[in-house]
C-alpha cells in the first residue's frame, strides 16, 4: 500500500508529464497567433544579443581608428569657466544659485587655479578610454581650432527674453577665442548683475566673481574622418537596421513559409483536386491549428463529394445497363412481330393474287353486317409502320448507351479538309431533308486566317494542322442538322471558325420557329423532344452533346438574333506538325 508522501510524487510525475506532453503538442500545432508570437519572441532576443555584439565589435573598431587621431588633442574639462580680464584666462569656476533659480546664478572662481594645461593632466577612464583631461587654456584654444566656446547661460534680462521672443540661450553659437574678450566685456555689463549678491561676502582677495561662464569642448567633428563616421553610422544606425530587418525576414519568412505558405499550398492542390473531380485522395493535414481545422473540413468534404459521386456513377451505371438490357430484350419481340406482320402481308398478298384458292369464300365470310369486307392490308400496313418505329427506337437506345464508352482517335486535319468535308456533309444533310431547303455555309476569320496560311510552311518547315476526330465531329454535326431540318422553314446556315484558344466551332442556325424556354434547359436530356415523331426520340441533340464533350468541347442552345434556333458546337483541338 503506497504511503501518501508516494501518492503524493506519483501525482506530481503525472502533473509534469501531462504538462510536457501539453508543451509538446502546443509546439507541434499551435495556433497562428502563437505561433507568430513565439517567433516575434525568438526574433527579438536573437536580433537583440546580435546588435549588441555586433555594436560592441564596431565600436571596438572605431575606438582604434579614431584614436590615433585624437591622440592629437587633448580632452578638457567641459567648465564651467570665467574669463579673467586682467590676466587674460579662462579659470575654473563654480555657479552658485541665488534663491534656487537655475537663471540667477554668479559664477565663483580663484585666481589661483588657472594653470596651463599641460601641467594639470589627469587621467580619466570610461567612454574616453583613459584620455588625458585638461583645464580649458586661452593659449590652447588659440593655438587649436578644434575647440567650442559656448555661453553657459542665465543671467538674462527682461530685454533680452522680450529681443529673442523667449529664448535668449542658444547652445549652438560658438564664439571664438579672438572674440572672448570683448564678449564677456560684454555680456556682463548687459546681463544681471548677480555678483552684487556675493560683493559683500569675505571671500578673499584671489576669488573672481562673473556673471557670465563659458562651456568648452572638443569638436570632433573637426578632427574626425569619413571612416570614423562611417563606424558610427554603423554601430548606431547599420547594424539595428540590419541585424532587426535580416532577422525579421528570415524569420517571419520562415513562419509565413511553415505556417501559412506550405499549408495553403497543400489545401489549394486539395482543392484543384476535388474541382476536377479527382477524389481519390486524401487531404493531408497541415501546420496550424485554424488551417488545420479547415484541412479537416475540406477531408470531410471530400469523403462527401467522393461518395456522392460514387453513388451517382453507380446509378448511372446501373441506368446504362438497364437501358442497354431493355434495349436489347426490346429486339426480339420486335423481329417476332415484325416478322409475323411480313408473314400477314405475304399471305393477304398470295391471297388477293389467286383468289380460286379459297380467296372469294374467306372474303365473303369476312364480310360484316353491312356487307362491306374491312381493309386488311391497310391494317397490316399501320402495324407494319409502328414495328419499324419500335426497331428504330431499340436501335437509338443501343447507341445512346454504347456512346459514353466510345474513343476518341485524334489525327493530324489540315483546315481546308475540315471546311471541304464539313460543307459537303452539311450539304447532303439539307438535300435529303426531303422539302427544299436553302444552305448558307460561311467560314469564320479564325478558320479563313488558317485557309490562307494552308501550304504555308512555318519557320522550323512544318505547317499548322488540328487534331481531331472528323468522324466524331460529323456525327455531333449531322445530329445537330437533322434536328435543324426537321424544323427550319426555307434555311439553314453553318458557320465554322477556329477560335483563339484553339477550339473548332460549328454554329447551326435555322429560320424555324427557336427553342421554347423549356428545350433551352432540357433540349439535350435524352429522350427530350417537344414534338416526336415516328422518326424522332429526342436523342438527335443528346448525342451531339456527348459526342462534343469526348471530344473535349460542348453545346450551346440559344435562339438567333433574327428568330429561330441556333446550336453552337465546339471541339477541342492541338496544334499538330505536319
Amino acid at each position: 500500500m503506497k504511503t501518501d508522501a508516494e501518492e503524493r510524487h506519483g501525482e506530481a510525475a503525472e502533473s509534469r508529464a501531462g504538462l510536457g506532453a501539453r508543451l509538446r503538442a502546443w509546439w507541434k500545432n499551435p495556433s497562428i497567433m502563437r505561433a507568430f508570437f513565439g517567433y516575434t519572441i525568438a526574433w527579438l532576443v536573437v536580433a537583440s544579443a546580435l546588435c549588441l555584439v555586433a555594436i560592441e565589435g564596431i565600436m571596438e573598431v572605431y575606438y582604434r581608428v579614431s584614436e590615433e587621431h585624437r591622440a592629437e588633442h587633448v580632452e578638457v574639462n567641459a567648465g564651467p569657466y570665467i574669463y579673467d580680464a586682467a590676466t587674460d584666462e579662462l579659470v575654473p569656476a563654480t555657479p552658485v544659485y541665488l534663491d534656487d533659480f537655475y537663471d540667477q546664478v554668479v559664477f565663483v572662481a580663484f585666481a589661483t587655479a588657472a594653470e596651463n594645461y599641460s601641467q594639470g593632466a589627469i587621467v580619466a577612464g570610461g567612454w574616453n578610454r583613459d584620455m588625458q583631461v585638461v583645464n580649458a587654456t586661452m593659449e590652447l584654444l588659440r593655438r587649436d581650432p578644434v575647440y567650442r566656446v559656448t555661453d553657459w547661460g542665465g543671467n538674462y534680462t527682461e530685454a533680452d527674453y522680450i529681443a529673442t521672443d523667449g529664448s535668449p540661450y542658444d547652445p549652438d553659437a560658438e564664439i571664438s577665442a579672438s572674440d572672448l574678450p570683448a564678449y564677456d566685456a560684454r555680456e556682463r555689463a548687459e546681463r544681471s548683475q548677480t555678483i552684487a549678491a556675493l560683493t559683500g561676502e569675505e571671500l578673499g582677495d584671489d576669488v573672481l566673481l562673473s556673471n557670465v561662464a563659458y562651456f568648452v569642448a572638443l569638436d570632433e567633428s573637426v578632427y574626425l574622418t569619413p571612416l570614423d563616421w562611417g563606424l558610427r553610422v554603423a554601430a548606431g544606425i547599420v547594424a539595428p537596421v540590419v541585424i532587426f530587418g535580416g532577422g525579421a525576414l528570415l524569420f517571419f519568412r520562415r513562419f509565413y513559409r511553415r505556417y501559412i505558405a506550405e499549408p495553403l499550398a497543400s489545401l489549394g492542390a486539395a482543392a484543384d483536386r476535388i474541382a476536377a473531380q479527382d477524389l481519390d485522395f486524401e487531404v493531408a493535414p497541415v501546420r496550424g491549428r485554424e488551417l488545420g481545422r479547415l484541412a479537416g473540413v475540406m477531408e470531410r468534404m471530400r469523403e462527401a463529394l467522393f461518395d456522392a459521386y460514387r453513388e451517382l456513377w453507380r446509378t448511372a451505371e446501373d441506368r446504362r445497363r438497364l437501358n442497354a438490357a431493355f434495349a436489347h430484350d426490346l429486339r426480339t419481340p420486335v423481329t417476332v412481330l415484325k416478322g409475323t406482320v411480313e408473314m400477314a402481308q405475304t399471305r393477304e398478298r398470295e391471297r388477293e393474287a389467286a383468289p380460286h384458292l379459297g380467296g372469294a369464300d374467306d372474303a365473303e365470310q369476312d364480310k360484316t353486317s353491312d356487307g362491306v369486307v374491312p381493309a386488311r392490308d391497310e391494317s397490316l400496313v399501320v402495324i407494319a409502320e409502328q414495328v419499324e418505329r419500335l426497331e428504330r427506337y431499340a436501335a437509338a437506345m443501343a447507341q445512346a448507351t454504347k456512346l459514353e464508352d466510345r474513343t476518341v482517335a485524334l489525327e493530324a486535319v489540315s483546315a481546308r479538309t475540315v471546311a471541304e468535308v464539313l460543307e459537303r456533309q452539311a450539304s447532303s444533310y439539307v438535300a435529303s431533308c426531303g422539302k427544299h431547303r436553302e444552305l448558307v455555309f460561311l467560314a469564320g476569320d479564325g478558320l479563313r486566317a488558317r485557309l490562307a496560311a494552308e501550304g504555308r510552311e512555318s519557320s522550323d518547315g512544318h505547317s499548322d494542322a488540328l487534331m481531331l476526330d472528323l468522324q466524331v465531329v460529323e456525327e455531333a454535326l449531322g445530329n445537330v442538322l437533322s434536328n435543324a431540318c426537321a424544323h427550319a422553314a426555307n434555311r439553314i446556315g453553318l458557320t465554322v471558325d477556329v477560335n483563339a484558344a484553339g477550339f473548332l466551332v460549328a454554329v447551326v442556325e435555322d429560320d424555324g420557329s427557336g427553342f421554347s424556354a423549356e428545350a433551352l434547359h432540357h433540349g439535350c436530356d435524352a429522350f427530350y423532344s417537344e414534338q416526336k415523331s415516328a422518326e424522332h426520340f429526342g436523342l438527335g441533340l443528346n448525342v451531339a452533346s456527348v459526342l462534343t464533350r469526348l471530344h473535349g468541347g460542348d453545346i450551346e442552345l440559344a435562339n438567333a438574333p433574327g428568330g429561330g434556333a441556333r446550336v453552337t458546337m465546339t471541339f477541342a483541338t492541338q496544334r499538330a506538325k505536319s
